[in-house]
């Protein structure tokens, strides 16, 4: 896990200066490594003494919308929540190795128990199997793909690599491409990231006569 956040971390610097390709334009450029870093510390919010890349919601995709035009390459993991879940499980198991503190454990256990394996060790939990595969290499294989994927330089190509996105709400920033809604099949296009709104073929929200309140719109565009 350690080596996959220096990958996050060499993949932003190479993005501040531009080695990324088309897609991956930073708000501000950076002429070197150095300036790289103060743009990316800069960035953060609060008194942290080091750039850290976890949590990776908090961190290192929250930095990548503030840096990066359309957050991209490391917004192509905002609306893939099993590949964000993956992330965090092996967050937690590596922050059981390196920090033996009650949080730590916690966090530990709960997942183990989620899971039905060993919550005393982190390495019985990484050895512990899955199928056919034990979850220590079912986490190598998952986070490669996943560097893969961001390292991909169209967010078109990314696809290959990572797994399904979750349906977009909308008001969630979609990437361009075709949708259509999830509950009636209405198509929809776009060539830039944008909002997809809701879907004007879903009947509107009916207002109760009792207590005034209406449902709320539940329009999900799914990405074909």
């Amino acid at each position: 896990m350690g080596l996959f956040e220096e990958f996050l971390g060499d993949l932003f610097f190479l993005g501040m200066l531009g080695k990324l390709g088309a897609e991956v334009v930073p708000i501000v450029s950076a002429q070197n490594e150095d300036e790289a870093t103060l743009l990316i510390a800069g960035s953060d919010s609060g008194d942290a003494k080091y750039i850290s890349w976890m949590p990776l919601k908090e961190k290192t995709l929250k930095r990548g919308d503030r840096l990066f035009t359309n957050g991209q390459p490391f917004s192509r993991l905002s609306n893939r929540s099993s590949e964000k879940s993956a992330i965090s499980d092996l967050t937690v198991v590596r922050n059981r190795i390196a920090h033996d503190s009650p949080v730590a454990r916690s966090k530990f256990v709960d997942l183990s128990k989620s899971k039905g394996y060993p919550h005393t060790r982190a390495a019985d939990y990484l050895m512990s199997k899955r199928g056919n595969d034990s979850e220590i290499l079912l986490g190598l294989v998952r986070l490669q793909s996943i560097g893969e994927g961001l390292a991909e330089p169209t967010e078109i190509g990314a696809r290959a690599y990572l797994a399904a996105e979750d349906a977009y709400e909308p008001s969630v920033l979609a990437p361009p491409g075709n949708y259509q809604c999830g509950r009636g099949g209405h198509p929809q296009s776009t060539t830039v990231y944008t909002t997809l709104g809701n879907c004007p073929e879903c009947p509107r929200p009916v207002r109760c006569t009792e207590c005034g309140r209406a449902d709320k719109l539940k329009t999900l565009w799914v990405r074909l």
